[in-house]
Formats: structure tokens, sequence, C-alpha cells
């Protein structure tokens, strides 16, 4: 919980902020461990979903989750790479919304590097037949039959690397908002150089 004074101090917010998404990629109970991410889709319609976050450079501020090459997102991200996170934390009354800038990585070294450090039971969702959001008949996950209930060798598990994608957002901008019942603040973080700029808005 953010002291009276620190949720008036510009510096100590983003502090703060860098802090708690950090703890969100390492702790999985932490509620920023798997905020709603938004872009435009292809009918140029807004398209949300809960994503896992697998990592965060303070120091670039760059926010990392993984996807399948083949899904819908990742074809609509290559089109409008415009993005778009949303945080809450109850315990902690902060909401972030968070713009950023959407990069792709497939069969890189970027995607090299995480595919390396991935579980192979998270592996096995790379491995699916049919592509993500493909119509069924029958309520299925794609998996082929014989991985439906164990985990793929480490050699099967490759195949799906061709899928595996690490999207790499670019943060431009924050919308901080801490709730309380003796005032809410708010407040607006532009990343345009080394220094963001700060500004104070009404909640």
């Amino acid at each position: 919980m953010m002291s009276t004074s620190s949720k008036e101090n510009t510096l100590e917010i983003l502090e703060d902020i860098k802090r708690n998404l950090s703890r969100g990629v390492k702790d999985r109970k932490h509620n920023f461990h798997t905020p709603v991410f938004s872009n435009v889709n292809s009918d140029g319609e807004i398209d949300s979903r809960i994503v896992v976050l697998r990592n965060f450079d303070p120091l670039k501020m760059i926010l990392n989750f993984h996807t399948d090459f083949r899904s819908p997102k990742a074809t609509d991200l290559m089109q409008n790479n415009n993005s778009l996170f949303v945080f809450y934390d109850h315990k902690l009354k902060i909401q972030l919304r968070i713009k950023t800038t959407s990069i792709l990585n497939n069969q890189n070294e970027i995607a090299k590097e995480m595919w390396e450090k991935t579980r192979l039971l998270s592996r096995k969702c790379y491995l699916t037949l049919k592509n993500p959001s493909s119509f069924t008949e029958l309520p299925e996950d794609g998996i082929p039959d014989h991985l439906v209930s164990k985990e793929p060798s480490l050699e099967e598990s490759e195949k799906g690397f061709k899928n595996f994608t690490v999207v790499e957002n670019k943060i431009n901008e924050i919308d901080w908002l801490y709730l309380e019942i003796s005032g809410h603040r708010r407040l607006k973080l532009i990343f345009k150089e080394q220094k963001p700029e700060y500004h104070w808005i009404i909640p």
C-alpha cells in the first residue's frame, strides 16, 4: 500500500509502478500477473483478452507476453501495432492503463532465448493441429490425441517453436489511478525521451 505522501510524488509513483510490474512477472498470485491486453482487429473493432505477463524491462520500459504466431491477434498486430494493457490490483487500489507499441518476435534470437526457458507443458500449447480461434464441430483444444494427458518429449516440443512468438510491447504512456476514499489521484506519464513527462489529471 502506498503512503499518503508517496501517492503525490511522481518519481515514487513511477518506481512503484516498475516494482509492481516486476512482481507481476515473478509472482503468479500478484494481480499484475494477468493483465487485459487490447488491440484493433481486422474488422477495426477492439479485441481484448487476458495474457500472462512474462517479462518487464524497467530500463527499456518493455512488457512481454507470449502468443501463437498463427493466432488472429498476431496477424492483427502486424497490421496495427497500437495496443493497450489494463492492470488492476484491488488490494493496492491501483489501476494502470498502459499504451504500447507491439513488436512480434518469431523464430529469431529473442524467441529462441525465451523458448529455451519455456517448460514442456507450456510448449504443448504451440503444438495444436489447428490454428487458434479455428471453428470446430466438437469442443476440443486441438492438441494431438497422444499428448492430451501428458507432456511432449523435448524432441516433440520443438515442433512448436515455429508457432511460438514473443510479443514485445514498448510503453508509450501510462495512466495511473489510485483509489482513495479521501480523494482519488490520477497521473499520466508520457514516455518520449529518457525522462517521462508527468501530468496530473482529474480522476
